[in-house]
């Protein structure tokens, strides 16, 4: 009876632990995202990722397209810098577009081509950001940062 109870026991956690791996995984990034304010090179955002980098990203048919916000106020971004940041919340921000990059989507990781050479990200879902860690095999443009980001919702109003 007691070894029974033991074999159900961890055949209990066993199952909870795959559910908890599925449950993480990332497949693809549709739509806008932008990176964490609040988070360092390697680590996670300290504020679970309320406040918004001024620079993101359109994923959208294999294509990362640069975009940096315009109109920020924010006076409490990272390093006391102004304008640098805004909000999750904001129901719309201003925002140029920068360079294209070709990108991929295979088994939960993000394949970035850039200068000949492309580079693996591993997809991880945190609380309400994805954390993109680079692979260990690195293109030469590739440092150490872990990218933390947070899909927006709002309005982008596209400014020349």
């Amino acid at each position: 009876m007691f070894k029974k109870s033991i074999i159900k026991y961890l055949a209990i956690i066993i199952f909870s632990v795959f559910l908890n791996i599925e449950s993480y995984a990332v497949e693809k990034l549709d739509g806008t995202w932008f990176e964490c304010e609040f988070s360092g090179k390697t680590t996670p955002p300290t504020d679970n990722c309320k406040m918004l980098d001024n620079d993101g990203f359109i994923f959208s048919k294999n294509i990362a397209q640069h975009i940096t916000v315009l109109n920020s106020t924010e006076k409490k971004c990272k390093k006391n810098k102004f304008a640098q940041c805004f909000p999750y919340t904001n129901a719309s921000v201003d925002v140029i577009n920068g360079r294209e990059d070709k990108v991929n989507f295979i088994d939960g990781k993000l394949i970035l081509s850039f200068l000949g050479c492309n580079q693996t990200f591993h997809l991880k879902k945190i609380d309400e950001y994805v954390e993109a860690t680079p692979d260990s095999q690195k293109c030469f443009w590739t440092g150490k940062k872990v990218f933390y980001l947070r899909k927006y919702n709002g309005k982008l109003i596209f400014k020349n």
